[in-house]
């Protein structure tokens, strides 16, 4: 006999789309839940008092991805007016559109990496079936990230602060091009940020389940 069976993983808003796991014979449990930079349930008092702090940088994000994902989509329809309608293409959109790309990448970079939406691997689950194991190895994975969100965003850092000790200015509308480069500074500062309450989460998590272990 063969079902789909309703997965307990169910991504974040704004997402909210229930997930299917394929079992054949319903004999293997699913494997642990991933734990992302924002627990659920009850947290302790500094963990709350952290997420109540972190609340302001996740509206930030969100109102900067949609600010900018609506300003991109603007600049994109009134260029094609300009070219198309009025023969009149106004080359310094192409530029606001690199601007506004830019800070929309780097800030869904941060966003999807609070809300734990981004590619999962799922070849660990396959050939590990202990969920100690397999938290471990995620906690492995998320230090492994943040060491190299370190290093790219240190030389992301480098690379915006020489733009803008020299003044340099895009080709067309003579802008700083540090509005473009600040952009890599903002985007791995938030993903270290989620990162690093990823990890701690996934200590958290790895010590509760060492404790059960033990008391079994």
């Amino acid at each position: 006999m063969t079902v789909n069976r309703e997965s307990k993983q169910h991504p974040r808003a704004p997402v909210q789309v229930a997930s299917f796991i394929y079992d054949p014979e319903i004999t293997e449990t699913e494997p642990p839940d991933h734990v992302t930079a924002i627990p659920e349930g009850p947290q302790s008092r500094s963990m709350t008092a952290l997420l109540k702090a972190e609340w302001f940088l996740e509206r930030s994000l969100y109102f900067g991805l949609v600010l900018m994902g609506i300003g991109l989509a603007a600049i994109m329809f009134v260029q094609v007016l300009l070219r198309y309608v009025f023969a009149l293409p106004f080359v310094g959109i192409e530029e606001l559109a690199l601007l506004m790309g830019a800070w929309f990448y780097f800030l869904g970079l941060a966003y999807v990496t609070r809300n734990g939406e981004h590619i999962h691997g799922g070849i660990v689950t396959l050939l590990i079936k202990s969920p100690r194991k397999i938290q471990s190895i995620r906690l492995i994975m998320t230090l492994a990230s943040i060491a190299a969100c370190l290093v790219f965003g240190y030389y992301a850092s480098k690379y915006a602060i020489f733009e803008i000790e020299r003044g340099r200015a895009s080709s067309y509308m003579r802008w700083p091009k540090g509005l473009w480069s600040a952009s890599m500074i903002i985007g791995f500062a938030g993903t270290i940020i989620y990162l690093s309450l990823q990890a701690i989460n996934q200590t958290i998590d790895l010590k509760t389940r060492l404790s059960v272990v033990k008391k079994g």
